[in-house]
């Protein structure tokens, strides 16, 4: 894209050398390729550039750039375009309406984004299903549900206005609020609208229900997913995993990891690392320790994420000699430590009386620029309160207070 927009920027350039005047669809294109490349400010330098030579931007050129800021979340400077587009008697047509809705809603501004809809309703422009979309997605992250619910029934009245991904936000938001059965009921809802869940659609409401408890539900959905030829992706059995594991269902858990692998689906890290989080939390660790050894032979490399869950796994078990170790081995792996992953070791050194240990990786947290959290401050204090209390960790925190 930089390529092809440099070469574009050099043919602007060509053309007025050669006496051929670019016109407002050239200036757009390139106006449109900064705001592709968050290069809002060189986008603007254009736009001053062609009003200076004369050339009147039109309805595009404000929707480009008003999508620009929309999406670098600069909705007062998109505000003040929209403005500047009235006065000059440019009016928004349906796409600068929809980017505005959208923007103010995933700002939290419903309020806000609701006046744009009346704006457009004014001018005669008829909302679609995308600000329609937009809105009800703007009222589910608020967690207020009725309201979506609202706009969603609202579609239904307009006819065949609601899609498969207008179900998908109300689905996600009544499981975040955890309303499961309120997300199952849109689900059934679907079949009489004649419209087919996709894999994001079981994927949310198979999460949904794995977080509510609900385990069996989930298998049975992924089982009628799979009956009724939607296929899985990596996150639908990520969340699936991550559920057994959370529901005491380790078992069918490397059940099914064991079935990815002979399906040759493409497993990422994220996965294995729910696994061996499963295991070290059923104190399965010589197994945890086996998958996390074996990962380079499939391919992946640990992340920050996967050796903190193992150091916590190793601490918790009383293994701290390897868990330091396995510290130590991350920086040359070219991932380094990182505040968590501080925290947990020091935890676990403090748990198993190892206080000099943990005083001396608290100092080294310390100089990495990461601090204690609650729950280390907590043991901490907890040492404080005891009669033999290790002279570097008193040392410590003089400094830090």
């Amino acid at each position: 894209m930089m390529g092809n927009k440099s070469a574009a920027i050099r043919l602007l350039g060509k053309m007025e050398e050669n006496g051929c005047k670019p016109n407002i669809v050239s200036y757009n294109t390139i106006i449109d390729c900064h705001c592709k490349d968050t290069l809002i400010d060189e986008a603007f330098n254009l736009f001053s550039q062609l009003i200076s030579r004369g050339i009147a931007p039109n309805i595009v050129t404000y929707n480009t750039l008003i999508d620009g800021l929309c999406k670098l979340g600069q909705w007062k400077q998109a505000t003040r375009l929209l403005d500047e587009m009235l006065s000059k008697g440019i009016f928004p047509n349906l796409l600068t309406f929809n980017v505005l809705v959208d923007t103010f809603c995933k700002e939290g501004m419903v309020a806000e984004a609701k006046s744009v809809v009346q704006m457009m309703i004014q001018r005669h422009i008829e909302p679609n299903v995308v600000t329609y979309n937009s809105l009800m997605d703007g009222y589910c992250l608020r967690g207020e549900m009725h309201e979506a619910r609202r706009v969603f029934d609202l579609m239904i009245s307009k006819g065949s206005m609601v899609e498969v991904q207008s179900c998908n936000i109300l689905i996600n938001g009544y499981c975040k609020q955890k309303k499961i059965n309120q997300a199952n009921k849109i689900f059934k809802e679907m079949r009489r609208m004649e419209l087919v869940p996709n894999t994001v659609t079981y994927t949310t409401l198979i999460d949904g229900f794995c977080k509510a408890g609900k385990i069996q539900e989930a298998e049975k959905l992924f089982s009628e997913m799979l009956g009724c030829g939607q296929l899985p992706n990596v996150q639908t059995y990520a969340v699936l995993l991550h559920g057994l594991c959370n529901n005491q269902q380790l078992s069918t858990a490397i059940e099914l990891l064991k079935e990815m692998e002979a399906n040759n689906v493409e497993l990422n890290i994220v996965v294995y690392t729910l696994v061996i989080e499963g295991l070290c939390n059923v104190g399965k660790i010589e197994s945890a320790r086996d998958l996390f050894c074996g990962l380079s032979s499939k391919g992946l490399q640990p992340n920050v994420r996967t050796y903190t869950v193992m150091i916590h796994g190793l601490c918790h078990h009383g293994f701290i000699i390897e868990a330091e170790k396995l510290l130590r081995e991350m920086g040359g792996k070219g991932c380094s430590p990182n505040g968590c992953t501080y925290n947990t070791i020091i935890r676990g050194f403090i748990n198993n009386n190892e206080t000099s240990r943990a005083t001396r990786l608290i100092q080294e947290m310390r100089e990495r620029g990461f601090s204690a959290d609650a729950s280390t401050m907590e043991l901490i204090v907890d040492l404080l309160s005891k009669d033999t209390v290790d002279p570097g960790l008193l040392a410590w925190l003089k400094d830090s207070v």
